[in-house]
């Protein structure tokens, strides 16, 4: 429904109702005209019936006021009604419109993406193209799209055998260096053995330096006793032969027999005595060192 026709259904029925006050004060005035003119008795039917057509006239468009008035509020509320209507069918519209809206921007980010993805494709393209040709996979002036991928496919062939060349080296290098690592430990194994090797060597190298004196002497047993501390090293058969030295005069080699509570008892060769020396009390013990030392 249309405002103006909004608009001539509320007249009409502001209308209506100034025409129900105006019946009702045309009624009570019509019945004090009946009372006046009658002098309160009973009229003739001859006067009486125009009052009473009047009355019924005027009854008549009061009636046809209500229906007009009750038309115009039905009216009122279709229209309401519609209005209503049209309101929800404008927000859904709108909301419509809105989301087509939103899927209209994601449509252009899509287009953008996929534009600047086909012109880096493109550049991509043209970038292999010229290398192509740079490098003489293709001719200078060729843009045929099948000689290119087929230089391409080429190109891609070359790599993937170098590769394959590149990774067949690289196992071979990695299997000799397994070899090399194990061997390097194993070297590294004798290695550690030879250094404890050195090791006692030189501690006892150093304690070449050490001196016994001698405490008793015994020439028939052919024996000699001196005292030695808890870390000189010296045990019974020692291998290393000690000396007896009398300042820079060696008078005669010892091989110890035994060791107990810090004495130590060894033996001595005669044949090994120098001409004319004996061993001493006082003397000092040496071990011997090694030759080159």
């Amino acid at each position: 429904m249309k405002v103006s026709q909004l608009i001539i259904s509320l007249l009409v029925l502001l209308l209506g109702a100034g025409l129900a006050m105006y019946s009702a004060d045309q009624q009570k005035v019509m019945e004090l005209l009946v009372a006046t003119h009658g002098g309160g008795s009973q009229i003739s039917d001859a006067d009486a019936t125009g009052l009473r057509k009047l009355n019924a006239d005027l009854d008549a468009e009061v009636a046809r006021i209500s229906g007009e008035r009750s038309a115009a509020i039905d009216a009122t509320e279709g229209a309401r009604v519609e209005m209503r209507d049209m309101r929800d069918k404008r927000n859904d519209s709108q909301a419509k419109l809105d989301a087509d809206k939103a899927e209209l921007a994601d449509l252009k980010i899509q287009v953008d993406a996929t534009t600047k993805t086909a012109e880096q494709l493109r550049d991509t393209y043209n970038a292999a193209l010229a290398k192509l040709k740079s490098a003489g996979s293709l001719e200078a002036d060729s843009t045929n799209l099948t000689e290119v991928v087929e230089a391409i496919k080429a190109v891609v062939d070359r790599e993937n055998a170098r590769k394959q060349d590149l990774e067949t080296r690289l196992d071979e290098e990695r299997t000799v260096r397994t070899a090399a690592t194990e061997k390097l430990a194993k070297e590294k194994i004798e290695l550690n053995r030879i250094n404890g090797i050195n090791d006692r060597f030189f501690k006892d190298y150093m304690k070449n330096g050490d001196e016994f004196a001698l405490l008793a002497v015994d020439m028939r047993w052919r024996f000699v006793a001196f005292k030695v501390g808890t870390d000189s090293g010296l045990v019974a058969g020692d291998s290393t032969p000690l000396l007896v030295k009398r300042g820079p005069i060696e008078v005669v080699k010892l091989r110890i027999v035994s060791i107990s509570n810090g004495m130590a008892v060894a033996e001595f060769d005669p044949a090994t005595l120098k001409p004319g020396v004996r061993p001493q009390v006082g003397d000092l013990v040496f071990r011997q060192k090694p030759i080159g030392s």
